[in-house]
């Protein structure tokens, strides 16, 4: 009999986003060491989505990417909320994923 895992695959160059790691902190680190603003993240399952987040000081600002890299929706979430998005249910599931940054 076959065991049938309930993980999502990981995309191509991706890593993991652990449940305790900060998204800010993540985001940051990919701000200096590119210095483009933001970081992409992508859920992992059948629809695989994306989200681009930019920090602020009172919040993140996430953006859902659509197939061609452009706005879908735009939210702005304080820090307080952040648990109850999209991202952050991903996150605790384990199934967050952000691309690997350039050394």
């Amino acid at each position: 009999m076959q065991a049938t895992s309930h993980r999502h695959p990981t995309p191509p160059a991706h890593l993991p986003v652990r449940p305790q790691d900060e998204i800010a902190d993540l985001v940051k680190e990919s701000e200096i060491r590119t210095g483009l603003p933001g970081r992409c993240f992508v859920i992992g399952g059948a629809e695989r989505l994306t989200y681009r987040v930019v920090a602020h000081p009172g919040g993140l600002e996430i953006t859902r990417l659509d197939d061609g890299g452009h706005c879908a929706d735009c939210v702005y979430v304080g820090a307080g909320s952040f648990e109850h998005h999209p991202l952050a249910h991903a996150q605790r599931a384990g199934c967050l994923y952000t691309p690997s940054l350039p050394r």
